[in-house]
Protein backbone atom coordinates (compact mmCIF):
# COMPACT_ATOMS: atom_id res chain seq x y z
CA UNK A 1 0.00 0.00 0.00
CA UNK A 2 2.84 2.53 0.99
CA UNK A 3 4.96 1.60 -2.57
CA UNK A 4 1.47 2.30 -4.28
CA UNK A 5 1.11 5.91 -2.36
CA UNK A 6 4.88 6.63 -3.06
CA UNK A 7 4.46 5.56 -7.51
CA UNK A 8 1.16 8.15 -7.40
CA UNK A 9 3.29 11.03 -5.34
CA UNK A 10 6.63 10.24 -7.58
CA UNK A 11 4.58 10.38 -11.08
CA UNK A 12 2.93 13.19 -10.18
CA UNK A 13 3.77 16.13 -11.97
CA UNK A 14 5.35 19.41 -9.56
CA UNK A 15 2.95 22.22 -11.16
CA UNK A 16 6.43 24.35 -10.59
CA UNK A 17 7.70 25.31 -14.27
CA UNK A 18 10.86 26.64 -13.50
CA UNK A 19 12.83 29.70 -16.45
CA UNK A 20 15.15 31.98 -17.13
CA UNK A 21 14.38 35.32 -19.25
CA UNK A 22 16.33 38.44 -19.82
CA UNK A 23 13.90 41.70 -20.30
CA UNK A 24 14.68 41.60 -23.56
CA UNK A 25 12.57 38.03 -23.77
CA UNK A 26 8.94 37.81 -24.22
CA UNK A 27 7.68 35.16 -21.69
CA UNK A 28 4.41 32.89 -22.51
CA UNK A 29 2.31 32.23 -19.35
CA UNK A 30 0.11 29.79 -19.67
CA UNK A 31 -2.91 29.98 -18.23
CA UNK A 32 -7.10 28.46 -18.18
CA UNK A 33 -10.33 29.36 -17.16
CA UNK A 34 -11.15 28.59 -13.60
CA UNK A 35 -7.38 28.41 -12.40
CA UNK A 36 -4.78 30.68 -10.95
CA UNK A 37 -1.19 31.34 -11.82
CA UNK A 38 1.54 32.25 -9.68
CA UNK A 39 4.50 33.76 -11.04
CA UNK A 40 7.38 33.48 -8.37
CA UNK A 41 10.49 36.02 -8.72
CA UNK A 42 14.08 36.72 -7.38
CA UNK A 43 12.85 40.32 -6.58
CA UNK A 44 9.86 41.99 -5.20
CA UNK A 45 8.02 43.18 -8.10
CA UNK A 46 6.76 47.02 -7.33
CA UNK A 47 4.55 48.24 -10.05
CA UNK A 48 2.96 45.67 -12.89
CA UNK A 49 1.30 47.02 -15.84
CA UNK A 50 -1.47 44.92 -17.87
CA UNK A 51 -3.77 46.24 -20.80
CA UNK A 52 -6.60 44.00 -20.01
CA UNK A 53 -7.96 44.53 -16.30
CA UNK A 54 -11.50 43.53 -17.38
CA UNK A 55 -10.49 40.03 -18.22
CA UNK A 56 -7.13 39.14 -16.01
CA UNK A 57 -6.81 40.33 -12.76
CA UNK A 58 -3.29 40.28 -11.02
CA UNK A 59 -2.91 40.04 -6.80
CA UNK A 60 0.00 40.48 -4.50
CA UNK A 61 0.13 39.33 -0.91
CA UNK A 62 2.43 41.13 1.95
CA UNK A 63 3.04 37.32 3.04
CA UNK A 64 4.44 36.30 -0.78
CA UNK A 65 6.35 39.67 -1.60
CA UNK A 66 8.04 37.85 -4.34
CA UNK A 67 4.98 36.57 -6.23
CA UNK A 68 2.12 37.73 -8.44
CA UNK A 69 -1.61 35.65 -8.52
CA UNK A 70 -3.27 36.04 -12.40
CA UNK A 71 -6.61 35.26 -12.44
CA UNK A 72 -8.70 34.74 -15.75
CA UNK A 73 -11.77 36.37 -15.70
CA UNK A 74 -13.69 35.42 -18.33
CA UNK A 75 -17.78 34.99 -18.05
CA UNK A 76 -19.87 32.73 -19.48
CA UNK A 77 -21.72 35.07 -21.67
CA UNK A 78 -17.94 36.27 -23.35
CA UNK A 79 -17.45 32.39 -24.27
CA UNK A 80 -21.01 31.78 -25.59
CA UNK A 81 -20.54 35.05 -27.91
CA UNK A 82 -16.65 33.52 -29.14
CA UNK A 83 -19.01 30.86 -30.70
CA UNK A 84 -22.08 32.15 -31.37
CA UNK A 85 -24.19 29.71 -30.14
CA UNK A 86 -26.94 29.66 -27.31
CA UNK A 87 -26.60 25.45 -27.88
CA UNK A 88 -26.44 23.83 -24.09
CA UNK A 89 -23.54 21.91 -25.42
CA UNK A 90 -19.89 22.96 -25.03
CA UNK A 91 -17.14 22.71 -27.38
CA UNK A 92 -14.08 20.84 -26.17
CA UNK A 93 -11.79 22.61 -23.62
CA UNK A 94 -9.24 23.10 -26.18
CA UNK A 95 -11.34 24.70 -29.00
CA UNK A 96 -12.55 27.57 -25.73
CA UNK A 97 -8.50 27.63 -25.12
CA UNK A 98 -7.73 28.39 -28.27
CA UNK A 99 -10.63 30.96 -29.14
CA UNK A 100 -10.16 32.53 -25.80
CA UNK A 101 -6.64 32.97 -26.57
CA UNK A 102 -7.52 34.62 -29.88
CA UNK A 103 -9.81 37.23 -28.56
CA UNK A 104 -8.03 37.92 -24.92
CA UNK A 105 -3.86 37.36 -25.27
CA UNK A 106 -2.63 40.31 -23.49
CA UNK A 107 0.54 41.49 -22.22
CA UNK A 108 2.16 42.10 -18.58
CA UNK A 109 5.08 44.34 -17.82
CA UNK A 110 6.57 43.44 -14.27
CA UNK A 111 9.19 46.22 -13.07
CA UNK A 112 11.57 46.01 -10.01
CA UNK A 113 12.95 48.39 -7.54
CA UNK A 114 16.20 47.60 -9.53
CA UNK A 115 15.00 49.56 -12.41
CA UNK A 116 14.61 45.67 -14.27
CA UNK A 117 11.52 44.37 -16.13
CA UNK A 118 10.43 41.47 -17.00
CA UNK A 119 7.87 40.74 -20.30
CA UNK A 120 4.92 38.24 -20.42
CA UNK A 121 1.96 37.45 -23.02
CA UNK A 122 -0.94 36.19 -20.99
CA UNK A 123 -2.25 33.00 -23.16
CA UNK A 124 -4.57 30.85 -22.91
CA UNK A 125 -4.18 27.09 -23.38
CA UNK A 126 -6.29 24.01 -22.09
CA UNK A 127 -6.34 23.42 -18.01
CA UNK A 128 -3.79 20.33 -18.65
CA UNK A 129 -1.12 22.67 -20.17
CA UNK A 130 -1.37 25.41 -17.35
CA UNK A 131 1.45 26.64 -15.22
CA UNK A 132 0.39 26.41 -11.41
CA UNK A 133 3.23 28.15 -10.93
CA UNK A 134 5.55 30.09 -12.97
CA UNK A 135 9.46 30.26 -11.25
CA UNK A 136 11.21 33.24 -13.18
CA UNK A 137 15.34 33.79 -12.65
CA UNK A 138 16.03 36.66 -14.50
CA UNK A 139 19.32 36.64 -16.14
CA UNK A 140 21.36 39.49 -17.58
CA UNK A 141 23.06 38.86 -21.22
CA UNK A 142 25.33 41.20 -23.26
CA UNK A 143 23.01 43.49 -25.73
CA UNK A 144 19.82 43.06 -23.22
CA UNK A 145 19.53 46.04 -20.84
CA UNK A 146 16.10 47.36 -18.92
Amino acid sequence: MILVALALIINLPSGVRAIEATSCEIVDVRLSPGMSTILQFDEEPNLTFHADDQHFIIKTDPAAKRSLAIIPNIKEQEVRRLFQTESESWPSSRAIAEALDRAYRTNLFVFFKSQNRLLFRLRFVDKSEADYVLRIRQVYRKGCNS
